[in-house]
């Protein structure tokens, strides 16, 4: 694979991952997120709480077709939709 084809399909892949947190987002907090960026800070800006993180995870499971190992899980994850972002794709083996 080309070092363009590779790159497309490592964007395409964000974008799945990171349209995934967005409407997960969505979901477990009853509303929209239309400005909800990769730098959003989940907990201080958008409104994730601890009891929430556990049902956006099942949503991020179910979206993405995958299972978490949730030991693998730290803090540090939640941080942002980009952190969070990294992990998944790091955990789907992008």
């Amino acid at each position: 694979m080309t070092d363009t084809a590779s790159l497309a399909q490592d964007t395409a892949g964000r974008t799945k991952v990171v349209a995934a947190i967005s409407s997960s987002l969505a979901e477990v907090l009853g509303h929209e997120l239309p400005e909800l960026t990769e730098d959003s800070r989940l907990f201080d800006q958008v409104g994730l709480d601890s009891s929430g993180v556990f049902e956006l995870l099942m949503g991020l499971e179910d979206a993405l077709g995958i299972e978490l190992d949730t030991d693998q899980l730290e803090m540090s994850h939640f941080e942002s939709v980009r952190s969070l972002a990294d992990f998944l794709l790091a955990e789907m083996g992008g």
